[in-house]
């Protein structure tokens, strides 16, 4: 059986965790993510002319519901130099693209020339286009992946040493046969409210506490808290301790319980 899943992704540094979007037919679901990137000089990959300039655009990684935690990489050409009908403008060529999904595998993405001829400064047009895609394939588990969609860019800029920045968002449809989507968050326990008492004369106490989380994919999942067990409350005071657990296809569950520290 086919699951098809229609997604919005775009590629922020450092993870980053983003809500579903809408929902949609039983199978397919829709997500919104952003990756920046930074671009830098690289070798162009395939066959261009010698007026084609070629620029890194290593994005990632940002936690996409559904999927996992995702990267992209692709080398990215602009013709400086096209000629008629495009003298003293710039083209963005074809190129192929990956999103690499942590532990699970890539889809594999090929993506079409930006139409027309891009006039004005670098900053505002070459770095800025719209281009469609299509899905050519994948490993591990998406393995025979198919679909096609959209990459555009938004805030966009260039760095001192001239290389730009921006940020891509992904929209399109992937399709994976026999691949069972994961949309389940981690079921949380223990998240209960404390009373502690403080010794005599203590202004602060260490307070530990016990969560678990279990998948219905993953199995057990490591929980993170902030404040977390075993950190010192002050007496006196109500304390929220919040905590999430996230399974390997990005889902998360959150909850929050109260830490109250009296006196004697």
């Amino acid at each position: 059986m086919k699951r098809t899943v229609v997604f919005s992704a775009a590629l922020a540094a450092g993870i980053t965790l983003v809500p579903f979007a809408a929902g949609g037919a039983a199978g397919t679901f829709s997500v919104h993510a952003e990756m920046r990137w930074q671009g830098t000089a690289s070798q162009c990959v395939g066959s261009y002319p010698a007026s084609v300039t070629c620029y890194s655009h290593p994005g990632g990684p940002v936690a996409v519901p559904g999927l996992g935690v995702v990267s992209q990489s692709y080398s990215y050409p602009v013709d400086t130099n096209p000629g008629p009908p495009c003298s003293g403008g710039f083209q963005v060529l074809p190129y192929p693209a990956r999103l690499a999904v942590s532990g699970k595998g890539e889809i594999f993405l090929a993506v079409r020339a930006a139409e027309g001829c891009l006039q004005g400064p670098p900053s505002d047009t070459v770095l800025s286009p719209t281009q469609t895609f299509t899905v050519t394939g994948g490993s591990g588990v998406y393995a025979g992946a198919s679909g096609s969609g959209a990459v555009g860019r938004t805030r966009i800029g260039r760095l001192s040493n001239g290389h730009g920045y921006g940020t891509d968002v992904w929209e399109g449809t992937l399709v994976v046969p026999g691949f069972e989507f994961d949309l389940t968050p981690p079921r949380l326990t223990g998240a209960v409210g404390k009373v502690v008492r403080a010794p005599s004369r203590a202004t602060r106490v260490r307070v530990r506490y016990r969560l678990a989380a279990t998948d219905n994919v993953d199995g057990a999942v490591a929980v993170a808290c902030q404040p977390r067990s075993g950190s010192l409350f002050t007496v006196g005071r109500k304390t929220v301790v919040r905590c999430s657990a996230t399974d390997k296809s990005a889902n998360t569950m959150r909850a929050s319980f109260t830490v109250t520290v009296k006196r004697p």
